[in-house]
């Protein structure tokens, strides 16, 4: 099994308790079909996106259409990055199939349960109707490959999906920018100011694959910090990421991509924790605007106590992800109004990870700040404590470990659930264009704090869009109204 076949098993425990639904993956066959004549503009951009999205989780694709090799090399390098061979990964037609996706067309009659989707600009569409336009615009593409990938899921895992009241779509039509509450965003050129990226993982990347195919000039200084390199088990779920990635820094390689694609886009790269890099930067320097793509609620209280001007967040948990734009004035909040600190809880999460793992609280925080892996001698430890090997730990950061102790069975973390999330591709793409949407409006200005969370199983909806208002209880809060007062 490879390093994100792994993965994907630890993400169906996680969601569903149940680690015997792994083989699953591999007997499903799926078709992906292409229009008889060379595709359009935003049929290439969803094709690209979801043969990418589909080979980080199925490893049995056949491709069909006038651009199948094109769409099978994108496969490969999907399933590749993640350690697989991409075997089961051809130019082929051979119905029936467990499902088909169908871009911008009709399948061939006999193909099997069959789900059209179509995309232009700012639009995506399901449906007999499903069609694909000829915009460059990234948006519409990259959502409707993300939501095609989650019914795709929710196709072969329905009986196991059946008390989330998620029903398959039939015929549906959106326009992105309604759900998010921006019918007046338009293509334009961004100027990202200054931004700091904090946590360049797999909802980041999602953002990123839209910031680097936006068809606009991109500016302004990006600055990303992450101290991790790549691993195979990030093709579990990294848009985009190349075989070749793996022991990279993410930082740098990233930094690469954007800026093959926007020469006018000054991108720095900082491969160390966020602490590191404020403390070098300087604390009294103030942060204009920071993305949030962190993996824990502790992570992001630590970017909220550097009090940043302005906040775009995203997140994974389960069958939910979310975004947020947070400007803390006018009684708008901040990031830490969302990840209050829990008090009804005896202990904190050093004191609950110490007891779960055996290794000495000062290490666990130094292993939670700095992201660093595991030493031989801490692997030992963990592994030691829950008889299990050692050698697959080494290297690893803890946040990393503990969902394999989870979904192994051998450690029930039931107070702190968002440590063993695991999230399929296409939940970690959906969260990345939502958050690039929160960027977009961030840049516009306009209202403050507002969040939008969605169940990636069923439709979306701009009723989900809520304003976000400051929390008496929220010490970060607090700092600002005395700093306001005080200037």
């Amino acid at each position: 099994m490879s390093a994100a076949e792994e993965k994907n098993a630890l993400a169906l425990k996680a969601l569903f308790g149940n680690d015997t639904l792994a083989d699953r993956l591999t007997s499903t066959h799926i078709a992906v079909v292409l229009p008889p004549e060379a595709l359009s503009a935003s049929g290439r951009l969803l094709a690209e996106v979801l043969s990418d999205v589909l080979a980080r989780l199925w490893p049995c694709i056949n491709f069909h259409g006038a651009e199948a090799d094109r769409m099978l090399a994108v496969a490969l390098n999907a399933a590749q990055s993640g350690g697989g061979n991409g075997s089961g990964l051809q130019v082929r037609w051979a119905p029936p199939y467990d499902v088909v996706v169908a871009v911008g067309c009709d399948a061939p009659a006999g193909a099997g349960y069959t789900l059209r989707v179509g995309a232009d600009g700012w639009d995506l569409a399901m449906g007999a109707d499903a069609k694909c336009g000829d915009s460059v615009n990234p948006v519409g593409p990259a959502f409707a490959a993300a939501m095609a990938g989650a019914q795709v899921f929710h196709r072969v895992f329905q009986s196991e999906l059946s008390g989330m009241a998620a029903e398959p779509f039939d015929s549906w039509h959106v326009d992105v920018r309604q759900l998010f509450g921006a019918a007046e965003l338009e293509v334009a050129d961004l100027d990202l100011g200054e931004t700091h990226a904090f946590g360049v993982g797999a909802v980041t990347h999602g953002l990123m694959w839209v910031i680097e195919h936006w068809p606009a000039q991109a500016s302004g200084a990006l600055a990303l910090v992450d101290q991790d390199k790549y691993g195979s088990s990030n093709g579990q779920r990294y848009a985009f990421m190349c075989p070749t990635d793996a022991g990279q820094m993410k930082v740098a390689t990233m930094k690469n991509r954007l800026e093959a694609a926007h020469p006018q886009l000054t991108v720095t790269d900082h491969p160390t924790d966020l602490n590191s890099y404020c403390a070098i930067r300087g604390f009294d320097r103030p942060l204009h605007r920071v993305i949030a793509g962190l993996d824990s609620a502790e992570a992001r209280r630590h970017v909220a106590f550097k009090l940043p001007e302005r906040t775009v967040n995203m997140w994974t948990a389960g069958e939910r992800i979310g975004a947020g734009r947070y400007q803390p004035t006018h009684g708008g909040a901040c990031l830490a109004c969302d990840y209050l600190e829990r008090a009804d809880t005896q202990l904190d999460e050093v004191a609950e990870l110490f007891q779960q793992t055996g290794v000495r609280p000062d290490l666990i925080r130094t292993l939670l700040d700095s992201g660093r892996g595991l030493s031989a001698e801490e692997a030992v430890t963990i592994a030691s404590r829950w008889g299990t090997p050692a050698d697959k730990f080494v290297g690893q950061p803890l946040r990393s470990v503990m969902p394999a102790l989870c979904a192994t069975g051998r450690l029930q973390m039931p107070n702190n659930p968002e440590v063993v999330d695991v999230p399929f591709a296409f939940a970690s793409l959906f969260a990345g264009i939502s958050g690039f949407m929160m960027l977009l409006k961030d840049l516009k200005g306009g209202d403050p704090s507002e969040g939008w969370t969605q169940h990636i199983f069923k439709r979306p909806t701009p009723f989900l869009l809520r304003a976000l208002h400051t929390r008496s209880e929220c010490v970060c809060c607090s700092t600002l109204s005395d700093l306001a007062t005080n200037a």
